[in-house]
Formats: structure tokens, C-alpha cells, sequence
């Protein structure tokens, strides 16, 4: 058999199957479709064989994703503040066919539709619940209770890994912010106050003991230190003496 009449059936078979593979790159899974069905696995990043028609394989980004975000809400004294805030999250390999057919075919879909609603939901729950000057003193508390509040959602909905919701400031109306540092200024005023009587009630009680401390005998003492011989018995500790007798 000559050379080339082997050498054209394999170039063909191997030009059938390079046209057969697709590559699953790094950072995706693959979404694969047999006879228009989506299998429930995914496939794992490298290369697989397609047949159009037959199989197909679309796919998903399962990277981490950072989403900046800013949010209106109304505290529970009806202020408005805006929470501004970057959540990291990325599509759960496993469940990603899942999310392909219910969802969306990319993740800006499965995004706009699962994740932004769910953050702003939170968001809406947790500030609703506290009075603007408790928000503003308590952030951590309260970037804590959303990203918990994020979590339980996001776990109820299913195909998002969530990693965090880091809050990098809550933003007042400027007329709220003036107002709540005004406040915080009447607070520390009446603190100083407060400071000052606490201060002037220890030094009032430091010169009442003192005084109790002044004695009969002390008072004596002081009056006879203080006695100019010119009567014959010291003076009392009034000061007076007790038999005025003129030398």
C-alpha cells in the first residue's frame, strides 16, 4: 500500500476530529447539549468532542466576580442613606447547568437576575430595621447583619457561591450628616457637663471631709499657736478666751 493512500484517510480523520473538539478554557465550565437537553454535569476546562447537532457544549464563566454596588435605602426613621459596598461571589461549578437553563446564558443574566436583588434585599431589611444615629454608630454591626442576611438568601436561591459583602461607607443626605453631627456635638457637650459636676462633687466632698477632720483638739491647738500672751488663760478654740485677765 503506497504512503499516501494511508496518509489521506488518517489526515482526514484527524481534520474530522479537530473540527469534533471544543476547549473548555480555564475559569469555565462547559454546559453540554445533547439533542437540544442540557446534561446536569458540567464539564471540567481542557478539551471535549462535539457534534453539532448532537452534542454541543456552551460555555460559563465560574470566575470571581467583585460587583461594586451602591444602595438606597430608608432607616427606620424614614432617612435616607445610601450603603456602598463590593460583593465577591462566583457561579457554583456543580450548578451551573442548572443556572444556564433556569437563569440566564451568562453570568451578567444570573447576575442582574439572582444576585443584585438578593444584595439589595438585604441591604433593605437590615437598615429598615434601626433609627439613622444607630446605623451610624454601629456600622460593623450592621455591615455584619446584611452580609448574614445576603448569605441565608443566597443559599435559599442556589447556584452562587457567595464569598463577602465588604460595606465601604454608609453615605448621608447632606442635611442628615449635618444634623447627626450636631448631635453627636450636643452629646459631648452635655458628657463635658456631666464630667465637670461629677469633678466638682469629689472636690466638694474632699473639703467636707477636710472639714470634719478640723477637730475640737486641731482648732485648740491652732487657737493656742496663735495665742499673744495678753490674757492670762489661751483662748478657746472659737478664738475667745475663756477668763480675760489683763496682765
Amino acid at each position: 500500500m503506497k504512503p499516501a493512500k494511508i496518509f489521506v484517510p488518517l489526515l482526514l480523520i484527524f481534520v474530522l476530529l479537530i473540527s469534533g473538539c471544543t476547549i473548555v478554557e480555564s475559569g469555565n465550565v462547559g454546559i453540554v447539549s445533547s439533542f437540544g437537553k442540557v446534561q446536569a454535569s458540567p464539564v471540567e476546562p481542557g478539551i471535549s468532542f462535539i457534534f453539532p447537532g448532537l452534542r454541543d457544549i456552551s460555555q460559563l464563566s465560574i470566575r470571581t466576580i467583585a460587583l461594586p454596588e451602591e444602595f438606597t435605602s430608608l432607616t427606620k426613621d424614614s432617612q435616607k442613606i445610601i450603603v456602598a459596598a463590593t460583593a465577591t461571589f462566583s457561579i457554583a461549578p456543580q450548578a451551573a447547568p442548572q443556572a444556564y437553563i433556569q437563569i440566564g446564558r451568562n453570568v451578567q443574566t444570573i447576575q442582574a437576575t439572582v444576585v443584585q436583588p438578593v444584595l439589595l434585599s438585604a441591604v433593605k431589611n437590615v437598615i429598615s430595621q434601626y433609627a439613622m444615629t444607630f446605623i451610624i454608630e454601629n456600622q460593623a454591626i450592621v455591615a455584619t447583619e446584611i452580609r448574614v442576611d445576603i448569605i441565608k438568601q443566597l443559599q435559599q436561591a442556589g447556584y452562587i457561591n457567595f464569598q463577602d459583602f465588604n460595606v465601604t461607607g454608609f453615605i448621608l443626605d447632606p442635611d442628615v450628616q449635618k444634623a447627626v453631627e450636631q448631635k453627636q456635638i450636643a452629646i459631648q457637650e452635655q458628657e463635658r457637663k456631666k464630667t465637670e459636676l461629677v469633678t466638682a462633687g469629689i472636690e466638694a466632698e474632699r473639703l467636707k471631709a477636710l472639714d470634719s477632720a478640723l477637730t475640737e483638739r486641731i482648732l485648740m491647738k491652732q487657737a493656742i499657736d496663735k495665742w499673744n500672751g495678753n490674757s492670762l488663760v489661751p483662748p478657746t478654740a472659737t478664738g475667745q478666751s475663756n477668763i480675760l485677765l489683763s496682765k
